[in-house]
């Protein structure tokens, strides 16, 4: 083992361990070793991309693509690097040979999904929440983002709805996800399911957002007074944040 193996494994676990300014110090004095090494040229990348060093990391993580194949966790930074560069032909290049089954360890699948959907790959970002779903089906994102981005590729309803009911029957307390399956449930005309799901709306639920948005369909859906116990919701929240935001007494 060389000097600049030995620093590469001490980076590499101060990387795993969170420790970024350690990693990045530990990779750059290994790379005065041996400037073409390609874990230390990602190591470097990473910690630099963690770091809020996004030149310096794309600079170490094209370098370490140059020489060897990049790990799968150095390949989604570089992705979301060339994403943040305004370069999304590259983003999807790099994301597309991920998504392939077998390529993306499951921990992963998350972030995965999520940069495909930034440069725009809906589809193959569903496949990514598809897989992650059968997985970890008690994982309730994965279905929440499914059902987002079949709806972004205008799919059935039906297939939408059965994943937005089984993220808020992982998550009940989650509003975002009862949010958009009432929205849903509205939108394809089954009101009384929709209210239903409002009304089992969580009583420690107070975030004003998605408590007007819960009263918009419980209004389009026609329900004079569910809109009017929301409305003293919503009121009762935006007393609470203001109480939260007032300054204390000096």
């Amino acid at each position: 083992m060389t000097p600049a193996d030995c620093l590469f494994r001490w980076a590499r676990d101060a990387f795993d361990l969170g420790n970024y300014p350690a990693a990045l110090g530990l990779a750059r004095k290994g790379l005065v070793r041996d400037p073409d090494h390609p874990g230390l040229l990602q190591v470097c990348g990473l910690a630099a991309y963690h770091l809020g060093e996004p030149f310096a990391a794309l600079d170490r993580l094209e370098a370490a693509a140059a020489i060897a194949p990049l790990d799968p966790q150095s390949r989604l930074a570089l992705a979301d690097l060339y994403a943040r560069a305004r370069k999304p032909g590259a983003a999807r290049v790099a994301l597309r040979f991920l998504a392939e089954p077998g390529r993306c360890p499951v921990p992963l699948l998350p972030d995965l999904a999520r940069l495909l959907g930034k440069v725009g790959a809906y589809r193959t970002a569903f496949r990514v929440c598809r897989r992650l779903v059968a997985a970890r089906p008690w994982y309730h994102p994965a279905h929440f983002g499914a059902a987002f981005y079949l709806s972004k590729l205008n799919r059935p309803a039906g297939r939408i709805l059965r994943h937005l009911r089984a993220a808020v029957r992982l998550a009940p307390q989650a509003l975002p996800y009862r949010v958009a399956l009432a929205e849903a449930l509205v939108t394809v005309g089954r009101s009384q399911a929709a209210c239903r799901v409002i009304r089992a709306l969580p009583a420690a639920a107070a975030c004003p957002c998605c408590l007007t948005r819960l009263r918009g369909a419980a209004e389009a859906a026609g329900d004079a007074a569910l809109v009017v116990a929301l409305d003293a919701r919503i009121r009762a929240a935006d007393d609470h944040r203001c109480h939260e935001d007032a300054p204390a007494d000096s």
